[in-house]
């Protein structure tokens, strides 16, 4: 498993020893994932909060050299059956520099529009802005995901987009609707070491881009993003790392920014 996850073999122990939820860094869980999905294993998220594994139809069902089955009974995590007639789609793409409107404007929008795409049809996922590109997954019927994202493609609100996959799927990782964007240094942990987030979303992989979207749902429900109701205008420009979400409120002063914070904090009272 080291040498196909190009991981040390320390690295593989480590993890095997954590009882509970693995401390790793988004890269890591994701050669992990790729790696077992390329021997026809894949993962699903329980509503319970555990994990279901399956082998995905198809695969071989030898077990690879140096991997001992367990004689253990199997414990069934996920009771779910799967959704029928499910397809995601998952694409990536550009801000268009040529629109006038600022950023956290047309993010407010596109929340405001995803959820209406849910009720009325059923179309759900999550959308991350990172530096004036934008990574997007979208869940639900084939017909309803394929007229949204013919829909999407048509906006020029954002350019050069690009697929990254457009398949059925067992069931849908996101059953919300959900836009997350901004880079803060509470992420270090977690998206620190992200090669995604320097090459602007460019070879991802379809298991590489649901990690990484994953993480940032996970990261949206905490500090400081969880208590971000509006972006209009936006209350954490100014502890905002990303430059493409920050640029407008600086640029308006409708926000002070941290370095301004720390000046008027060291400068000497009158």
């Amino acid at each position: 498993m080291a040498k196909r996850c190009g991981l040390s073999l320390e690295t593989i122990k480590r993890l095997e020893r954590i009882r509970g939820p693995v401390d790793a860094n988004s890269r890591t869980l994701r050669a992990l994932v790729e790696v077992f999905s390329g021997l026809g294993v894949a993962f699903d998220s329980c509503e319970d909060g555990g994990m279901g594994v399956c082998l995905v139809s198809g695969a071989p069902s030898r077990t690879p050299v140096g991997i001992g089955r367990s004689s253990g009974a199997v414990r069934k995590t996920d009771r779910r059956t799967p959704e029928a007639g499910c397809h995601r789609l998952i694409y990536h793409s550009t801000a268009n520099p040529a629109d006038p409107r600022p950023l956290h404007e047309l993010l407010e929008q596109v929340q405001v529009a995803g959820a209406q795409r849910k009720v009325t049809m059923d179309v759900t996922g999550i959308l991350f802005a990172h530096d004036g590109r934008f990574l997007s997954v979208l869940e639900g019927p084939k017909d309803s995901v394929r007229q949204v994202y013919g829909a999407i493609s048509c906006d020029r609100r954002h350019t050069s987009l690009s697929i990254i996959s457009d398949q059925p799927a067992p069931g849908r990782r996101f059953p919300d609707w959900s836009v997350c964007c901004g880079l803060f240094q509470s992420d270090s942990a977690m998206v620190g070491d992200e090669p995604a987030l320097r090459d602007g979303f460019e070879g991802l992989s379809p298991a590489s881009a649901l990690g990484l979207l994953s993480v940032m749902r996970d990261l949206k429900e905490m500090s400081p993003r969880k208590n971000l109701k509006s972006r209009c205008p936006c209350p954490l420009a100014g502890a905002c790392l990303d430059r493409a979400c920050a640029s407008f409120a600086a640029g308006s002063g409708q926000t002070e920014s941290a370095d301004d914070k720390l000046r008027q904090s060291a400068s000497p009272r009158s």
